[in-house]
């Protein structure tokens, strides 16, 4: 019993993995440093959520948009902002 346990944990560890690695190689997404986000893409992102908080993550798309990962109190949101600083999208993740 305990073979079947382990063999189906690792199963479901493996795909997760290889399923996650997949979804960023389709999006075409780059993680990148804020300092490396135009100053326009930050400012927009600070004026719209002022209260920010967490681990802040950037990651940039196609070459036009950035997305960006952070939390509002204890929910994890993504917002998506175009290169110019345009808002485009937000949902809770």
């Amino acid at each position: 019993m305990r073979k079947i346990l382990f063999f189906l944990a690792l199963t479901t560890i493996t795909m997760s993995s290889t399923c996650s690695k997949h979804d960023d190689m389709v999006s075409g997404s780059t993680t990148v440093s804020s300092s490396s986000v135009p100053s326009a893409v930050t400012g927009s992102f600070n004026t719209r959520y002022p209260t920010a908080s967490g681990q802040i993550e950037w990651e940039k798309e196609n070459g036009n948009t950035y997305k960006v990962k952070f939390f509002l109190g204890a929910q994890r949101w993504q917002a998506i902002f175009g290169s110019d600083g345009s808002f485009i999208s937000e949902k809770m993740i």
